[in-house]
């Protein structure tokens, strides 16, 4: 038992991503790449508590028919030397993926946190006309299981609707 104790500190010594950690909002960009079909209203941080800060934003969607084709793409960029692609860079069908959260891993990791701060938490078409996300931070859990080591990163959101990429959300933060 001794020496499973010892396994365990060393391991957690030389690499930094195995211990408790947490991932801190820095920065929140917001950007509309039609302004057509989307309009960001709000696109901020809030400090909620010591080292917890939430992320908010409303968007207003100016497309009248029900939307039931949206794709979502998540990069994440770890800062060195600027900010460079740290793997991933992934697309996913949101419309399917809804249906299916638990197929694609990644995205996963995110789930729970993001559909317990908004109201767009359900599968396709979305009727709204405002998307809104409000109070949103990463559970333990989420933060636990993101294979990223300590550092700065910028996680990118893009959003497209009928294959047209739609909106852009950067989201800049650091684990530790």
């Amino acid at each position: 038992m001794r020496l499973l104790e010892i396994f365990t500190l060393l391991l957690a010594a030389l690499c930094p991503c195995l211990r408790a950690s947490h991932f801190r909002f820095t920065n929140l960009e917001c950007k509309s790449l039609d302004a057509d079909f989307v309009e960001v209203k709000e696109c901020y941080l809030k400090l909620v508590r010591r080292n917890v800060v939430a992320m908010n934003s409303h968007l207003v969607i100016k497309y009248g028919p029900p939307i039931d084709k949206i794709q979502f793409n998540l990069a994440i960029f770890r800062k060195s030397n600027g900010y460079r692609l740290f793997m991933v860079n992934h697309t996913v069908d949101f419309c399917y993926y809804m249906r299916r959260p638990k197929q694609y891993p990644l995205f996963y990791i995110f789930h729970e946190s993001l559909m317990a701060a908004t109201n767009a938490n359900h599968s396709c078409p979305y009727t709204e006309k405002d998307i809104y996300v409000r109070k949103m931070t990463f559970n333990e859990r989420a933060v636990r299981d993101m294979p990223l080591p300590e550092g700065e990163y910028k996680l990118t959101v893009s959003v497209g609707a009928f294959n047209v990429w739609r909106l852009q959300v950067n989201v800049y933060g650091l684990r530790g």
